[in-house]
């Protein structure tokens, strides 16, 4: 077993459920190993942990001073107490502090013990591959690797830097919407303003759908929505045009405070788009925090 930033393991894959949850391994307050997983979420600035899996370890769970608040992308706010919690993934031992919560993640016969945030896989400069089906450490340097190997690509880089989640342009009509790439949706989101204002092309489907969040249920509304990714293919920029199912919120995803802006200068515009892990398990898509980047492999790369 080693601290070393060297890892990889594979994706568990649920029965109707491409999430990509990892498995890890802690000890329980009676000195007994366990098994759980944790969600890898590429839209959570936090790591989360369950108050089941903190009563189970009694003093082997060190609480935190200090009480966090926890913002989501659907703009609910929560308060949670902050633990330190070990645990081992594949070979690689972790101390990591988590915010912890009472929500549930209920997928039978399987134990979900939290969420692993995205200033996780950044710092520890890991990769979600849904290519391969791995979580393992970014190999990639500027000597090593080409877009011209690349079906589809984007960087990271704006979006952590402005939103501290990775985003990406969605289009259509030549309008752009800012869309988060989010690992722990199960779902695509999508804002009514966003359909209504920009003349996105849709179709309503059905009301009052619920989706889970960290606050509960909410209403949607459910659509089919037609829009634009753009690729890059050396210096040529093209469009994929992509048909997919969406909720639809009444507000959008996340809204900038006033005076929050871009290197320009101007109002950073708000998230209304939400591209969920289904639509990038089946793409195969990787997201590598560690080179900060989001591309598809070619099929011959």
């Amino acid at each position: 077993m080693n601290t070393e930033n060297n890892i990889r393991v594979e994706l568990v894959r649920t029965e109707g459920n491409v999430a990509p949850f990892v498995k890890v391994n802690y000890m329980d307050k009676d000195a007994q190993e366990c098994t759980g997983l944790f969600l890898l979420d590429s839209g959570s600035n936090e790591n989360i942990l369950t108050t089941e899996v903190v009563d189970s370890m009694g003093s082997l769970c060190t609480i935190v001073d200090g009480v966090k608040t926890i913002a989501s992308m659907a703009q609910e706010v929560v308060k949670a107490s902050q633990v330190s919690f070990p645990f081992v993934m594949g070979d690689n031992q972790f101390h990591e502090t988590f915010c912890i919560s009472d929500m549930s993640f209920p997928l039978e016969g399987m134990t979900v013990i939290g969420i692993l945030g995205n200033p996780f896989l950044r710092r520890n400069r890991l990769v979600i591959d849904f290519h391969d089906n791995t979580l393992h450490t970014s190999e990639i340097s500027p000597s090593n690797f080409s877009i011209l190997d690349c079906a589809f690509f984007f960087p990271m880089e704006i979006g952590l830097k402005f939103y501290r989640v990775p985003v990406l342009p969605v289009k259509q009509n030549g309008k752009e919407l800012v869309t988060l790439v989010d690992t722990g949706a199960n779902v695509n989101v999508i804002s009514n303003q966003a359909l209504t204002d920009n003349d996105f092309k849709y179709e309503r489907l059905k009301d009052d759908d619920v989706i889970m969040g960290l606050s509960g249920q909410a209403a949607v509304n459910e659509a089919k929505v037609w829009f634009d990714l753009l690729l890059l293919y050396g210096n040529e920029i093209t469009e994929l045009s992509c048909c997919e199912y969406f909720k639809v919120l009444p507000d959008s995803i996340y809204t900038p405070h006033k005076g929050e802006c871009d290197t320009n200068g101007e109002q950073l515009p708000p998230i209304e788009v939400v591209l969920g892990f289904p639509f990038m398990a089946r793409e195969g898509w990787i997201l590598d925090f560690g080179a900060k980047l989001i591309y598809k492999l070619n099929v011959a790369a």
